[in-house]
């Protein structure tokens, strides 16, 4: 048993140093901190940008807030994240303080509704008829900026473009493609200027493009760094750091001890220690403990029971209906989308979340539609409901 033991022992200190000294890999999980190296942070971008701009001040507070309590004076609002969910109230006041002669930067997969609202605008996702995966290509509109070749990102992600522009008001920066088209038609505007009131709005649709992988990859900087030129850098610059996928704070102690390896490695041989002592020292001490058979799960043979009251009946249409309603709790629990109102909004957002395609989203909700209609729901029906349901959480 000793010897057991010790082999036991031998083993775990050879794993921990295994996992020690093994190089990490790359950690593609969004983040867009100014003060992480993580692929998807911008620490390499707001280095350079504070050699640029001489007044740069972090909020860490909702815009709302900041709005409310102190931001009155004039300058550039940075907004740089996977997804700047702003609310109405924050969209509000944001379009307000655009309006008295100041500049808002959104860098975002997506803008907040009620801004595309405002601007006459709206954002698509392109879907490729021909690759299944894709690296987006980047340049600008204009000859005088315009680079040589389209700047590629080495990472593949899927795009968003604008579907829908105010040509009075808006004036189009940039371009984005797919790093193999060549028709012009699946050339794309992804960067606008929008004229609103005394200031005006600056929207990019690929905030990958201000992340350390993109500019540190080959000369990917030139197009970043000529995105700045829209920028007045001799105003104040207000960074963003509360809308931000990463944490740029440490809130939990957990999340503290094993961000570092060397902590990491003493917390999981604390456990297994205890383990040890349990397994062995705790075997010898603790009295002899009576076998009681666990309490029978009864919840199956429940719903049994109740599923075969309504095959009995041969309620179609009430199995069909819990079917549907569970369904959409399930999409408003996993996802966080309010299935109040089926509309093409609610398709669009469906779809960025789950990956899936529009157009499959919508024959499902009109055949969910169709049969919560339908005064009588045959045996054929309700597999048909059950299998696409079923096809849409795999």
């Amino acid at each position: 048993m000793k010897g057991l033991l010790v082999g036991f022992v031998a083993l775990l200190a050879f794993v921990i140093i295994i996992d020690a000294t093994a190089e990490e890999p790359t950690d593609w999980s969004a983040s867009y901190v100014h003060d992480s190296n993580k692929a998807l942070a911008t620490e390499v971008f707001y280095e350079n940008l504070k050699t640029l701009s001489t007044d740069i001040q972090q909020l860490k507070k909702p815009p709302f807030e900041v709005f409310q309590d102190t931001l009155s004076r004039t300058g550039t609002y940075v907004f740089i994240n996977n997804f700047v969910n702003l609310t109405k109230e924050e969209s509000l006041s944001l379009l307000e303080w655009v309006d008295s002669g100041n500049t808002a930067f959104i860098a975002s997969e997506s803008i907040p509704k009620p801004l595309l609202d405002s601007l006459d605008l709206d954002v698509s996702f392109y879907v490729s008829q021909s690759e299944i995966e894709y690296q987006p290509s980047f340049n600008f509109k204009d000859q005088n900026l315009a680079l040589k070749n389209f700047k590629t990102s080495r990472k593949p992600f899927e795009y968003s473009y604008f579907s829908k522009i105010d040509s009075t008001t808006t004036l189009l920066i940039g371009d984005v493609k797919t790093e193999k088209t060549s028709s012009e038609e699946d050339v794309h505007t992804n960067f606008i200027e929008v004229a609103w009131g005394k200031g005006k709005f600056l929207l990019h649709l690929a905030p990958q493009v201000y992340t350390n992988y993109f500019l540190l990859d080959a000369n990917n900087s030139d197009y970043t760094s000529r995105t700045l030129g829209y920028l007045n850098l001799n105003q104040t610059l207000f960074w963003d750091g509360y809308y931000k996928a990463g944490k740029d704070q440490i809130t939990n102690n957990l999340y503290y001890l094993l961000s570092n390896p060397y902590l990491k490695s003493a917390y999981y041989l604390v456990i297994l220690t205890s383990l040890l002592y349990v397994l062995f020292a705790g075997k010898r001490k603790q009295r002899a403990i009576p076998i009681r058979p666990p309490v029978k799960n009864r919840s199956y043979e429940f719903v049994q029971t109740i599923a075969g009251m309504y095959l009995d009946k041969k309620d179609h249409k009430a199995i069909a209906q819990k079917q549907i309603t569970a369904f959409l709790e399930h999409i408003r629990s996993r996802y966080k989308v309010s299935t109040q109102e089926i509309s093409t909004t609610f398709i669009k957002d469906l779809a960025s979340k789950t990956n899936k395609k529009e157009g499959d989203l919508k024959k499902l909700f009109q055949y969910i539609d169709r049969i919560t209609a339908s005064e009588v729901v045959t045996a054929d029906d309700l597999k048909t409901l059950n299998r696409k349901i079923t096809t849409f959480k795999s």
